[in-house]
């Protein structure tokens, strides 16, 4: 019997404690939050880290943290296994940098994990579409890039990350090759 090596989803791991690490500071430094949450204000003293520093800390308290840190986990180990570590974090901090962009305009002051976790989801949506092998498979891909941009018409800042997810996650597919599948359905 040959056995199959399961690899950790170290990018998602290593990413969620800095997180954690830097989330939990806040609570003991709440300093901390004020210096890396998004504040559109900064950027006229030139503190363009906080474009991405938002993205490890969380300004809506315990109820945010429970949402994204398993959101993230559970989205993030999924995107790890079907794009890689590289890719992983390269969607991870290119969509987490787009919401922020976005978020300067919508919602000015904040922080948050969840649009760079977004970024992932989107990645998965497109992943569904493009090698889904079932219907259900297309369906929950669809369904997730409709409500991204239902979520741009209200101006969430969540939905132009999962949009951008969903692009990146296309040319990611393109380039894996193999084709799309013709779906089936499974009952």
């Amino acid at each position: 019997m040959q056995m199959t090596r399961i690899k950790l989803p170290i990018a998602t791991l290593i990413v969620l404690a800095i997180t954690g690490i830097v989330t939990g500071m806040q609570f003991v430094f709440p300093q901390l939050l004020f210096w890396l949450e998004r504040n559109p204000s900064v950027f006229d003293q030139r503190q363009w880290w906080r474009l991405i520093t938002p993205l490890f800390v969380h300004s809506g308290g315990w109820r945010q943290i429970a949402f994204n840190f398993p959101v993230i986990l559970i989205v993030g180990i999924l995107a790890e296994r079907v794009w890689g570590s590289w890719r992983w974090l390269i969607l991870y901090f290119v969509c987490g940098l787009i919401g922020e962009l976005v978020a300067c305009a919508w919602q000015p002051y904040g922080a948050g994990a969840s649009v760079a976790g977004g970024g992932l989801l989107g990645s998965l949506a497109m992943w569904l579409l493009y090698k889904g092998r079932v219907v259900q498979a297309y369906l929950g891909g669809t369904v997730i890039l409709i409500g991204a941009v239902a979520l741009v018409f209200v101006r969430d800042i969540h939905g132009p990350p999962i949009l951008a997810g969903a692009c990146i996650g296309f040319a990611m597919s393109k380039a894996r090759g193999n084709g799309r599948h013709r779906p089936t359905i499974v009952t």
